[in-house]
C-alpha cells in the first residue's frame, strides 16, 4: 500500500504554487499554446471550441480546490494546532492518470490504422472521461447512502462535502458508475460526429478495459476494494496507515471494527443487534470466553443497540476489550501483542486488474478477426460483467442489497448481461463486415 506517492510544498520562492500561483501560470500558458495550434491547424470552430471548457475547467480546479486539499498534520505536542504538510500526490489519481494516457494513445492507435482520424479519439476521450468521473463518484456516494441508510450526508458540511466531491485521488470512484455515465455520451459524441457507432465501439473496448487495469493498480495502492481473508500464498496485509496522522487504511480499519484483530468476526442479527458471527480457535477472543452466538449489548461500558454502535466502539478499541453479552455474561478480551498489519486477505484489485488486463488483450488480438460491426464491444459488456460479478464473491467492502447476498455490483453486472444479450441480437442482424475503411497496411 503507497496510498501518497510524494507531497507538492505549498509554495516555491515565496508564491503559492496552488490556487493563484504557479501551476495556474503554468496551466494559462499550456492552455494558450494548445488553443494556437489548434487555430493554426484547423481554424475556429467548433472542434476547436469544444476544448475551451475542458481548458477552464481545470484552471478553475487549480485556482479554487487544489488549495482546499492541502493536507494538515497536527502539530506534535500541539493538537489543536496545524502545520501544513503539502498537496498529497495520491498512489491512485497517478494511476488514473496513466490509465488516461494509456487507453486514449491505445485509442489513436488503433483509429489511425482503420483510417480515422487519431485526434478524433482525444475528443471523444474528453467527452467520456469527465462525466466518467462524476458518474463514478456520484455511484460511490449514492452507494453509500444506500448502505448507510443516508447516514452518509447527515451532519455534514456541505462547504467540505464539495471538496470531498472532488478530491477523487485517493479513492471513492466505482467502475460502473463510471461506465453508465460515459458510454451513453460517447456514443452520442459518436452519433454527433457521423462515425460509424457500431465500428467505433469496437476500437475503444479494449482501451475502457485496459483503462480499469491499470485504475484497479491504483486500488491496491490506495488499499480500497479489498477482498476476504485469505490463506493461499498470493495473500497480503495491508498496514494500519500510510502515515502516522492518517487514519487507518481501509481492510485494517475493517478488521478493527468486526473484531477480526481480535480473533473474532461480529454480524448482525435479523433485529439488528450485533451479535458474534465467528470465533477464531485459539484466538484472543476464544482465550477471553466469547462464544458464538453472543449478542452484544455492551462494548468497554457503552451500549450498543447497532451493528454500527458495536463497530465503532471495537474500532476505538485497543489491546485489549470488554464486552457484555445479553444474557449478562462479561468477556474479556486481550491481545498482548498488537498486529501491526492486517490479518492476510484477498489481493482483489490485482485479480481485478490481471482479469481485465487479460481481456483487453484478448479484445485487441480478437479485434481483425471480427465479422461484424460491435462484436468486439459486445464481447466487452458479456465477459467483463461476469468476471465481475465472481470477483466479487471475495471482496469483503461492500454488503449485500435488496435483501440479498448481492452487491450492487453483482446486480449492475446481471443487468449489463440482459443488455449484453440485446446488444447481441442487434450486431447479428447488421451486414458482415466493416463500415470502417482501412489503411494500407491494413489490420
Amino acid at each position: 500500500m503507497r496510498s501518497t506517492l510524494f507531497y507538492i510544498p505549498y509554495d516555491w520562492n515565496g508564491v503559492p504554487v496552488m490556487g493563484l500561483g504557479w501551476l495556474l501560470l503554468a496551466w494559462v500558458v499550456l492552455s494558450a499554446g494548445i488553443m494556437g495550434w489548434l487555430i493554426r491547424k484547423q481554424g475556429w470552430n467548433k472542434e476547436t471550441a469544444s476544448y475551451l471548457p475542458f481548458l477552464g475547467v481545470i484552471a478553475l480546479v487549480i485556482a479554487v480546490l487544489l488549495p482546499n486539499m492541502m493536507e494538515l498534520a497536527p502539530i506534535p505536542g500541539q493538537p489543536d494546532k496545524f502545520m501544513p504538510v503539502g498537496i498529497p500526490i495520491r498512489g491512485f489519481g497517478v494511476m488514473m492518470m496513466v490509465a488516461m494516457v494509456v487507453s486514449v494513445g491505445l485509442g489513436m492507435y488503433r483509429a489511425w490504422r482503420m483510417g480515422i482520424d487519431p485526434e478524433v479519439m482525444i475528443s471523444l476521450a474528453m467527452w467520456m472521461i469527465f462525466p466518467g468521473i462524476i458518474g463514478a463518484r456520484l455511484f460511490f456516494i449514492v452507494q453509500n447512502i444506500i448502505e448507510s441508510d443516508g447516514d452518509f450526508l447527515r451532519g455534514g458540511d456541505v462547504r467540505a462535502m464539495l471538496i470531498s466531491f472532488v478530491d477523487v485521488t485517493k479513492g471513492g470512484l466505482v467502475v460502473y458508475g463510471a461506465v453508465l455515465a460515459s458510454v451513453p455520451v460517447g456514443v452520442y459524441y459518436i452519433i454527433r460526429r457521423g462515425l460509424p457507432l457500431l465500428a467505433t465501439l469496437d476500437i475503444i473496448a479494449p482501451s475502457m478495459i485496459l483503462g480499469g487495469a491499470l485504475g484497479r493498480i491504483g486500488c491496491f495502492l490506495n488499499g480500497c476494494c479489498y477482498g476476504g481473508e485469505c490463506t493461499w500464498p498470493v495473500a497480503v496485509t495491508f498496514p494500519p496507515r500510510a502515515a502516522w496522522y492518517l487514519n487507518d487504511s481501509p481492510p485494517y480499519e475493517r478488521q478493527h471494527e468486526l473484531g477480526q484483530l481480535y480473533g473474532m468476526t461480529i454480524g448482525e442479527t435479523d433485529g439488528g443487534r450485533a451479535f458474534v458471527q465467528r470465533v477464531k480457535p485459539g484466538a484472543a477472543a476464544e482465550r477471553g470466553g466469547v462464544k458464538r452466538g453472543d449478542i452484544l449489548t455492551h462494548i468497554n461500558g457503552k451500549e450498543v443497540q447497532t451493528i454500527d454502535d458495536a463497530k465503532v466502539a471495537l474500532g476505538l478499541s485497543g489491546k485489549s476489550v470488554e464486552l457484555t453479552t445479553s444474557t449478562g455474561d462479561v468477556r474479556r478480551i486481550i491481545r498482548e501483542n498488537w498486529p501491526g498489519r492486517s490479518l492476510p486477505i484477498h489481493p482483489t484489485q490485482l485479480y481485478s486488474a490481471l482479469d481485465a488486463g487479460l481481456l483487453a488483450l484478448l479484445l485487441w488480438v480478437l479485434y481483425p478477426f471480427r465479422r461484424k460491426d460491435g462484436e468486439i464491444f459486445a464481447l466487452l459488456i458479456t465477459v467483463h460483467p461476469i468476471s465481475r460479478y465472481l470477483l466479487e464473491s471475495i471482496r469483503t467492502d461492500e454488503p449485500g442489497q435488496f435483501g440479498t447476498d448481492l452487491t450492487i455490483s453483482q446486480w449492475i453486472s446481471l443487468g449489463i448481461l440482459v443488455a449484453a444479450a440485446g446488444f447481441w441480437y442487434y450486431v447479428e442482424k447488421q451486414p458482415r463486415g466493416s463500415a470502417l475503411p482501412r489503411m494500407a497496411n491494413g489490420e
